[in-house]
């Protein structure tokens, strides 16, 4: 209803405002076209004016140069004329001419004759401009336009110039002010003005301004045509000497170099076109105000018709929502009794979509379920025969197969015309709350079915007694109770004795709310115990309020668990806690207040990790676990103890006064052998004590404290060592230096010396030794025995090592490039990166990038490369040798090398070290090893080197006993590649 009363409004308003803004639209569309083509053709007619007016005054320029270019051109007529006739009389009759036409010219300050220098030849001033300035100002008629020139008494003169005769000209200077009187009483407008320009820009005269005094000799822009030649040209511009934008024309066809600009004001043109324009604005506004005025009435009076009808629609739509909301429709039975007037609801309800005047009974009838359809017929017309009223419930089919349910009321309402009433009613869709009750049906057999067949225990305990209320099947299996021994029991029944507290608790917190499911304990009819993991809901069971509970036994997933949680508290193989189980409760023992100090002692065994490699990992666990075990007795009488990974162990006293009788009995501990299957074996280790905890310190860190001290133990070789901060100051130093060294590698703060390597017999420099340097800002250098152990211990070696080979083939060949390719570097390689990294692989790429020759690169090796794995070492030096390497041996004679391994190594040199050449002429031993060592070598085939040579005395000394050769400070420090190639270079 109130749709088609909407429909109905009429939309006079909207119409009137959709053709009044199309038509002012397109008024104000005509009216902007009008007023641009009258502003166009105004400023046009400016632009026209300005070229007529700018014509004309060149064109009286032009009148009035050619008169003075006669009169000046009379004056070399007359001048040669005199010549010829009198020519005593030719300087005189000269000067009076020009006097005469000075008076007669009244605009011309002065007329002299000068020559090409501009020097005057007759009275008056000459000009020493005059040779910049004539030859390139000559017009088409002869006369010459020079720059203007400042007067005596003010004022400006333009400079003229016409050939006298071949070496000399008459020279004219004119008042500029003679050119603007010129250009007055022109229409130009109020703010128009005339201005000549010469061919530069610079402006001659102006007006209106005075006699142009004010902006004479100031430059101004001219047009690209008129300086391309053209003769007249106009275009729109803003003044720079007054800002006022004009319309100018250009004209420059006098035949002189000079132009002649008009400009007419642009505001002034367009004077008129404003007016206009602004009546057009007035009548637009008046338009529109019109057309507010008018769409504004008719939409007030739209709005009080659409306020009747929404009061109108208002009504309908109540009844229509009311009973859209109630789901209901209504009905009332026409006269003939055959026939209903019924509302679109009570259609809708029967499946019919059309709505009639009346409908007949039977269709209504007809659409009932067949098992209804009598029984509401005869009630249905029982009451209309008796006029009683008429209750009925029933379901009705769609035409989709849908089922809905119809409750439906009747009786006689009203006084019809005659005397009697009408027969009207109600039906009402009921179909949801009979679905509502068969979900419940449903849910409550799902639930029977649910609750007697799910696999796990179920149950329902009365919430107050605690009595049990029902019980499933498999509650009767897993408990052994029958269901009967069930209702007669509460649920203390089958839990242990001592939960009584926690189940009436937990009943009670589930009276406030609380969720207090979990794990609990059950006691089975035999007597055994169970882990169930119970989940439960409060429920109506029989109008009192109970608690459904269903149970899952978890035993097993239980004692997995707490097998997980001990995993992970304690180490499998010796059975001990793990070091952050003991140190979060040491931890807790400090913060309750149970322990303030303790003492930590760390055992690291030795050597415990040959053990599984030599007899089997068997044997290696077993006497793991037997020493684990006295550890753990000793953790038992003096606090904790743990197993640190590894072959280490902590025990911690919680006394710190027993301090000393813990170290015993760890001391004995260890001393006792283990006896297992091969024997007696002994144990030892290295012990470290810390005492702690220190402000804000963990027992993490003072265990580390503790590891360290025996880290320093194992080092020093002694049994027992007492930590001591300045450990940990050089442990931080360490790692500082470590993280340095790599800062060093990446930032290249790396760099190589060079020492020579000279041969004895003739003092030629054999070879060059590459020593690595660690430069720091301040341009000193960090000792190679200080960062070279710690870069072996990281491992930061093998890419440093990379580097020095790298930096070493590179100064081959700039020192081959110098001549002395037969000159070797060589580089000290150490054990760990020998024996670590494929340096033969290494060494050839880097002997292919930079195309070295066999023999090019010498290294250097410690004898501690034979003591750790000398079948390694031996297979790594004959790929070596492969490659052309030459090897050395170093510091020969310090380490324990074995005879027979320096017999089979492929070597080429060994190099006695410093230690026995120092003094070697004065000091008997040392010559007597150096003579057994060199002695050794040569007998093996092998060169010598000395090293550490420092006079000329041990040099002489190698020399008489045959050692090959030699190097140290006598011969030549170490120093940067360039210096050393400067020195071989002067030595040659």
């Amino acid at each position: 209803m109130a749709g088609q009363l909407q429909a109905r409004r009429p939309g006079s308003a909207s119409t009137v405002r959709r053709v009044g803004i199309g038509l002012g639209l397109l008024l104000m569309g005509g009216l902007a076209v009008l007023l641009w083509h009258d502003r166009q053709a105004r400023i046009d007619a400016a632009h026209r004016q300005s070229l007529a007016v700018a014509t004309g005054v060149d064109r009286l320029l032009h009148y009035g140069l050619r008169n003075l270019e006669r009169a000046l051109s009379g004056i070399a007529a007359d001048a040669a004329a005199w010549a010829a006739l009198s020519p005593d009389q030719r300087d005189l009759l000269l000067d009076e001419s020009i006097s005469g036409v000075v008076a007669r010219q009244q605009e011309l300050h002065s007329i002299v004759l000068v020559d090409a220098q501009g020097d005057a030849l007759s009275e008056g001033q000459g000009d020493p401009e005059f040779p910049q300035w004539h030859a390139r100002s000559a017009s088409r008629g002869g006369l010459a336009i020079g720059p203007l020139q400042a007067g005596d008494t003010g004022g400006w003169w333009l400079r003229l110039a016409l050939p006298y005769d071949e070496s000399r000209w008459l020279l004219a200077r004119l008042h500029t002010g003679e050119l603007a009187g010129m250009m007055r009483d022109l229409d130009v407008g109020r703010v128009g003005n005339v201005v000549i320009l010469d061919r530069d820009g610079t402006l001659l005269a102006r007006v209106p301004d005075g006699d142009g005094e004010g902006f004479t000799g100031r430059h101004l822009d001219l047009p690209e045509a008129i300086r391309g030649g053209a003769e007249a040209v106009t275009r729109r511009s803003t003044s720079p000497l007054d800002g006022i934008d004009r319309a100018r024309g250009f004209s420059a066809a006098s035949g002189y170099p000079l132009v002649v600009s008009v400009g007419v004001g642009i505001h002034e043109a367009l004077a008129t076109w404003y007016r206009l324009a602004a009546v057009s604005l007035g009548v637009s506004l008046l338009y529109w105000s019109g057309l507010a005025f008018l769409v504004r009435r008719l939409t007030v009076a739209e709005r009080s018709h659409a306020l009747l009808v929404d009061e109108l629609s208002a009504q309908a739509d109540w009844l229509d929502q009311a009973q859209r909301a109630a789901n209901t429709g209504v009905w009332r039975m026409e006269a003939d009794g055959e026939h209903a007037q019924v509302s679109a609801h009570t259609a809708a309800m029967f499946g019919f979509e059309a709505v009639e005047a009346a409908w007949p009974v039977a269709r209504f009838f007809s659409r009932m379920h067949p098992e209804d359809r009598e029984r509401v017929q005869l009630e249905f017309a029982r009451a209309q025969a008796s006029r009683q009223p008429f209750v009925a419930e029933y379901r009705v089919l769609l035409d989709d197969g849908r089922l809905r349910w119809i409750s439906a009321r009747g009786g006689v309402v009203g006084d019809a015309r005659g005397g009697g009433g009408q027969f009207a009613g109600t039906v009402v869709d009921v179909t949801d709350r009979h679905e509502a009750h068969a979900r419940i049906e449903r849910a409550e057999a799902q639930f029977r079915a649910l609750f007697e067949r799910n696999p796990l225990p179920f149950w329902v305990f009365d919430a107050q007694s605690l009595r049990f209320l029902a019980v499933n099947r498999a509650a009767v299996s897993a408990y052994g109770y029958s269901v009967d021994e069930f209702l007669t029991m509460t649920i203390l029944d089958i839990r242990p004795p001592d939960d009584e507290r926690l189940v009436r608790e937990s009943m009670l917190q589930r009276s406030h709310g609380a969720d207090v499911d979990g794990v609990w304990t059950h006691r089975r009819r035999d007597g055994s115990l169970l882990e169930a993991r119970v989940f439960s809901s409060g429920i109506e069971f029989s109008g009192r309020p109970a608690r459904l509970v269903l149970a899952e036994d978890v035993s097993d997933r239980v004692a997995y668990e707490r097998d997980l949680a001990w995993r992970a508290s304690h180490d499998p193989t010796t059975g001990l806690p793990t070091l952050a189980s003991l140190t979060a409760q040491l931890d807790a023992l400090v913060k309750q207040g149970h322990a303030e100090r303790y003492v930590v002692a760390y055992v690291r065994l030795r050597e415990l990790e040959r053990l599984a490699p030599t007899l089997g990992q068997r044997i290696g666990d077993a006497l793991l676990r037997e020493v684990a075990g006295r550890i753990e007795l000793i953790g038992e009488r003096f606090g904790l103890a743990c197993h640190w990974p590894g072959q280490s162990f902590v025990v911690v006293a919680l006394d710190p006064s027993r301090r000393a009788e813990l170290l015993s009995e760890l001391e004995q501990a260890i001393d006792a052998p283990v006896e297992l299957e091969g024997g007696a074996h002994p144990v030892e280790a290295s012990i470290g004590i810390a005492e702690g905890p220190g402000p804000d310190e963990t027992a993490e860190q003072v265990a580390g404290h503790a590891a360290l001290a025996a880290l320093q133990a194992w080092q020093e070789q002694v049994p027992v060592m007492a930590y001591d901060r300045i450990m940990a100051v050089q442990a931080g130093e360490r790692l500082m230096l470590a993280r340095r060294i790599r800062e060093a590698l990446d930032r290249q703060e790396f760099e190589l010396h060079f020492q020579p390597i000279q041969r004895i017999s003739d003092g030629r420099t054999v070879a060059l030794e590459a020593l690595l340097r660690w430069r720091q800002r301040d341009g000193g250098f960090v000792p190679p025995d200080v960062f070279i152990p710690l870069a072996e211990a990281s491992g930061l070696i093998v890419p440093i090592g990379h580097w020095i080979l790298e930096q070493a083939a590179q100064a081959h060949v700039r020192v081959a490039a110098q001549g002395h390719r037969d000159v070797a570097i060589a580089v000290n390689v150490s054990a760990v990166q020998l024996l670590a990294d494929n340096v033969p692989e290494v060494i050839r790429e880097v002997q292919r990038r930079h195309d070295l020759p066999r023999g090019a690169l010498h290294v250097e090796l410690t004898e501690s490369v034979l003591l750790r794995r000398p079948q390694a070492a031996r297979m790594r030096m004959l790929e070596l040798r492969g490659a052309g390497v030459g090897i050395a041996i170093d510091d020969f004679g310090t380490g324990f090398s074995s005879m027979a391994y320096l017999r089979n190594l492929p070597l080429d040199t060994i190099k006695i070290d410093r230690g026995f050449v120092h003094r070697v002429h004065a000091d008997e031993r040392n010559a007597s090893i150096c003579r057994a060592l060199i002695a050794l070598a040569h007998g093996l085939g092998l060169g010598t080197v000395a090293e550490g040579v420092e006079s000329a005395e041990e040099l002489e000394w190698l020399r008489r006993n045959g050692c090959d050769q030699a190097q140290g400070y006598y011969l030549g420090r170490p120093a940067p590649l360039d210096r050393v190639i400067e020195s071989m270079v002067m030595a040659a």
